[in-house]
């Protein structure tokens, strides 16, 4: 079965907000803002909830903030036994709340390319050469 997923990407100064989970640090992988989709939910639905769990703070996004840009499949960061269809958007709101951990996360990271850091391959295979492409990142 494959897993439905989002991912959010958030861009300021040319770098890219990663994040480490609890689920991720298992295998210390760095992922998206992001996570499942709930039964009965849509895409942006879940993308609005996931950045709100994520970043919290009272920080929210609308459907008006997020630009769908692309979907695949692969294998889970967090679990090589899974498959998951991944949505990617990109947020054109920018996060105006500090970034604290929580109880879903214990790291952020604003990330530019070549740094030392074990990037999942949603970014490092999918997002990484369409941001550098579109001048995204730098």
């Amino acid at each position: 079965m494959i897993q439905k997923v989002v991912g959010v990407a958030f861009i300021e100064n040319g770098k890219l907000l990663i994040v480490q989970s609890h689920r991720s640090s298992k295998t210390n992988s760095w992922t998206f803002v992001g996570g499942g989709v709930e039964e009965g939910e849509t895409l942006v639905e879940a993308a609005i909830r996931e950045v709100s769990e994520e970043i919290h703070n009272n920080f929210s996004i609308t459907a008006y903030d997020l630009e769908e840009l692309f979907t695949f499949r692969e294998h889970a960061a967090s679990d090589p036994n899974k498959m998951i269809e991944m949505t990617v958007f990109l947020s054109k709101k920018k996060i105006d709340v500090p970034l604290t951990t929580n109880e879903e996360i214990l790291h952020y990271h604003w990330y530019s390319p070549g740094e030392d850091y074990n990037i999942s391959s949603s970014i490092k295979d999918h997002f990484l050469p369409f941001a550098q492409k579109n001048n995204l990142i730098y």
